[in-house]
């Protein structure tokens, strides 16, 4: 009779590698959990990780129906007043649109202008923003060269992005309007070309912003106004 050895037993984890091992499943499970299915799922976007990279408001077939951004936006009037494509982002349409509203910009504050022109690589985002007291108006243009993922969203400056609003989420190539500031904070758009070719994206604003700022990969960049560019070169035949 040949007997076979039998293989050696295999030792069993100890209760202490199968903690850590159950731990660590845990950890990663939350932080998918808070990073990917919150904000594609719930458009909960608790580290701001949703809305950099676009998952906010995916479920639904891309229309965030359950973000609570957007609820808490679109719960509110007299914000956002869409103007035909056609109509001129000067200061004359924003008066007359807003005395149409029965709405008056702030006194004593100015009115600035800004443009802002991008190429965005495929699937490059860019995020820019105004500050704007409550109550400030500006009236914006902006084209794409082919449709982009827009959130045109606000926060207020005390208490953060928690309380962010988003006014429209959506894929277009333009958008022209009106834009009334309900709390002081900043405001803007989050842009993200999810094409395999580039686009380029220009912007003309004028309002009564004091500042603006970018967010891109490498964090939040303030930047001049275009009529701060154009007050520092001074007028064209000016003496060098």
């Amino acid at each position: 009779m040949i007997e076979t050895a039998l293989p050696p037993p295999v030792p069993l984890p100890s209760p202490r590698r199968i903690a850590i091992s159950a731990a660590v499943a845990a950890a990663v499970a939350s932080v998918v959990g808070v990073l990917f299915v919150l904000p594609a799922e719930f458009g909960i976007d608790p580290t701001g990780f949703g809305r950099a990279t676009g998952l906010v408001g995916l479920a639904g077939g891309g229309e965030a129906e359950e973000n609570i951004y957007l609820k808490r936006g679109q719960a509110r009037t007299n914000v956002l007043f869409t103007l035909p494509g056609s109509a001129a982002a000067d200061e004359a349409t924003l008066r007359q649109t807003l005395a149409n509203k029965g709405i008056a910009p702030l006194p004593g504050e100015a009115m600035r202008t800004d443009r802002f022109e991008i190429e965005l690589l495929p699937y490059e985002a860019i995020e820019l923003k105004y500050d704007l007291a409550e109550g400030a108006p500006m009236i914006f243009a902006w084209k794409a060269s082919a449709p982009v993922y827009l959130d045109m969203h606000s926060h207020p400056f005390d208490g953060g992005t928690d309380l962010t609003e988003s006014f429209v989420i959506d894929q277009m190539p333009a958008q022209t309007a009106v834009y009334v500031a309900p709390f002081s904070g900043i405001h803007g758009w989050y842009w993200q070309n999810r094409t395999l070719e580039n686009v380029t994206l220009t912007l003309d604003v004028l309002g009564q912003f004091t500042a603006s700022r970018i967010f891109d990969a490498g964090g939040e960049h303030p930047r001049p106004l275009a009529d701060e560019h154009a007050a520092a070169e001074g007028p064209a035949n000016a003496p060098r």
